[in-house]
């Protein structure tokens, strides 16, 4: 038991009691087989009252904010399940301990345990691409990373030469066709595009990129283009899709799957990267002069 803090008054003769501070909240976050997610208080960290997880999703909506019972157990710890089937709306939420009528007060990372959630297709098609990873922020907070994509293309395994870059992939919620294309497009002004064939094994493909076609469309006045890739499973049909990678446990890509680029030219390189929404591109870069 804690108990509170004496001090004295400034004539230093009547004691008086402060409270001892609240613990600081932490939660272990556990993924099921069905992706479902239980954020756990333990006992040590769930101070009395705390009765309703907050998760609020950045952005420039204060009220777009969801709230799920925290349920006591026995142990003295708290638990609230976030069921996949919300299918919370793609973004960034971060995650608060309420008391009724009070502020709420954020929450840390505990352990979490989120083995269930690489390279899931099979969940992926039961929930019609929403995804889930509870993750650290930089400044040790605990944030939720979602997706909700349908279809979706899934990036898979790439490869790169001087000459070409081959990049794998799995489509979910629609079908491939024998005309299916993969586009590398650039945006803003003067926005350009690449076409290429797919080969496709069921519902798997794999498209080879030229380099040469991307580096010779690179502007003069520029030193680096990104040139997203898109799946078109039937072009002329359905909207093309854009090419990520969601269904594993990493919430940020770009700092954990990273490719060397590879030499093109005198001062030119290519390569494969993620950006922070998780999306797969093809970078190509010129030196100055």
């Amino acid at each position: 038991m804690t108990l509170p803090l004496a001090t004295t008054d400034d004539a230093g003769t009547h004691p008086r009691l402060h409270p001892a501070a609240p613990p600081t909240p932490q939660a272990d976050c556990t993924a099921d087989h069905t992706g479902d997610i239980t954020l756990t208080l333990p006992a040590a960290s769930a101070a009395p009252g705390w009765d309703t997880l907050l998760l609020h999703r950045r952005g420039d909506d204060p009220d777009d904010t969801r709230r799920l019972p925290l349920t006591p157990a026995a142990d003295g710890s708290r638990t609230a399940t976030l069921p996949l089937a919300l299918r919370l709306a793609e973004g960034r939420w971060d995650a608060y301990v309420t008391r009724s009528g009070t502020r709420r007060t954020r929450l840390h990372p505990g352990v979490n345990d989120l083995r269930t959630l690489a390279d899931d297709a099979a969940r992926a098609r039961h929930t019609r691409g929403a995804v889930c990873v509870p993750y650290a922020t930089k400044y040790g907070n605990l944030s939720l990373r979602t997706w909700l994509r349908w279809p979706h293309a899934e990036a898979g395994r790439v490869h790169l030469t001087e000459d070409t870059g081959t990049v794998e992939g799995l489509l979910l919620g629609a079908d491939l066709t024998a005309t299916a294309r993969l586009e590398a497009r650039t945006r803003g002004p003067g926005s350009q595009r690449i076409t290429v064939p797919v080969t496709r094994d069921g519902n798997s493909f794999t498209a080879e990129l030229p380099w040469r076609e991307l580096t010779r469309r690179q502007p003069d006045d520029r030193e680096h283009t990104e040139w997203e890739l898109w799946l078109s499973p039937h072009p002329g049909g359905a909207e093309p899709i854009r090419l990520a990678r969601i269904l594993d446990d990493v919430p940020d890509k770009r700092s954990v799957y990273r490719y060397p680029p590879v030499r093109t030219g005198p001062g030119t390189t290519v390569g494969f990267a993620y950006t922070g929404a998780g999306d797969l591109s093809v970078e190509v870069r010129t030196a100055p002069g």
